[in-house]
């Protein structure tokens, strides 16, 4: 699939020392000064807006932070020195990049009441416009975890017991197809059927892809039809692509992609074409042991077609009849009429195995 871009919004990270909730690309934290620690995480904002600022935005394209070797600040994947004190950071360590941290979710989340004068102020402010009171959210603790629901031990019994049964009815199946049991029978009846295909060309209405429909076709009409996926961008295709998602860049902002494809379509036609089709079958049929192939007599503008060839052997023994289906002619004539066999056969009347007596 080819991965699309769909531009770049800015995340957020928790400050460890006193919990406040910070734009991702702000270094330290906007309330105590803290800077972002190497294992903090950046998540997704309530408040998803791609950013628009260019000077923002080239920032956020230029890939994951480094973090300064001595006072821990973050800086610009392009830096030499520390913005903060200026050290080396050549031997600083890269933030990780490459998380998927999510869906993106383009809609506008709803005005949040200022908690200091209860003005609606946008749901990621960091500060009211109203009057001035800090709107910088401290990270909630996190819940404790419910115990988790025990399954219920009768539930857990039918399942095993579901389990065993299927198993046993599998290996009952096998036993009985494989358990046999010899009787003596002797052919009862047999039988031969050999049929020839005579072939005319007549006019067969077909369908095909455009460049596959032969240049006699008559009456051809097409339309656009689905063909095939591409994960490149095509000739007459259609762009496919999933939910929208964002992938942590490592620099305090996401990168918003989605993963499409691309439906091609080309012209398939619907044609008459003049091709070989049956017209006649000529059949011999008989119940001795002499097959013969049917004589057939060509039209001009005929030929031969298939030829097909069945063979029944039934047995009788103890009152009970079985049936049997030879290969070929040279099987089928082993089986005289009264001749007697020792064949083997399984709980549900099928013959495996046989051998004359």
């Amino acid at each position: 699939m080819t991965q699309k871009e769909l531009g770049y919004v800015e995340l957020e990270w928790t400050c460890k020392r006193c919990g406040t909730i910070n734009p991702g690309m702000k270094r330290v934290c906007t309330n105590c000064g803290a800077p972002i620690g190497q294992d903090d995480k950046f998540e997704l904002p309530d408040q998803q807006e791609l950013i628009k600022d260019q000077e923002k935005l080239e920032e956020a394209k230029k890939g994951p932070s480094i973090q300064c070797p001595y006072c821990n600040v973050l800086n610009s994947a392009d830096a030499k020195i520390c913005i903060q004190c200026g050290g080396d950071i050549q031997e600083g360590l890269t933030r990780q990049a490459g998380e998927v941290l999510g869906a993106y979710k383009a809609d506008t989340v709803p005005d949040k009441p200022c908690p200091f004068c209860n003005q609606p102020v946008k749901a990621n402010a960091q500060r009211c416009p109203n009057c001035g009171g800090s709107l910088v959210e401290t990270a909630k603790p996190t819940a404790t975890q419910s115990k988790a629901q025990k399954t219920p031990i009768w539930l857990i019994v039918a399942g095993i017991a579901l389990g065993v049964l299927c198993i046993a009815s599998i290996i009952t199946f096998i036993v009985l197809n494989n358990r046999t049991n010899d009787v003596t029978a002797r052919v009862a009846d047999r039988s031969w059927q050999l049929s020839i295909e005579i072939l005319e060309k007549q006019p067969v209405q077909k369908s095909n892809w455009s460049e596959d429909v032969p240049s006699d076709a008559q009456d051809v009409s097409c339309e656009d039809k689905y063909k095939e996926t591409s994960s490149e961008p095509a000739p007459n295709s259609v762009e496919v692509c999933g939910t929208p998602y964002t992938v942590d860049q490592g620099s305090g902002a996401g990168m918003v992609v989605q993963d499409c494809e691309y439906q091609i379509y080309a012209s398939y036609c619907d044609y008459t074409v003049l091709d070989w089709a049956v017209v006649d079958t000529v059949v011999a049929q008989g119940r001795d042991n002499n097959p013969v192939w049917p004589v057939i007599t060509l039209q001009s503008g005929q030929q031969e077609g298939d030829r097909n060839e069945q063979y029944h052997v039934t047995f009788a023994a103890d009152g009970e009849t079985y049936t049997y289906t030879p290969d070929d002619l040279s099987e089928y004539s082993q089986f005289d009429t009264g001749s007697e066999w020792i064949l083997s056969i399984n709980t549900f009347g099928e013959i495996k195995e046989m051998q004359s007596k």
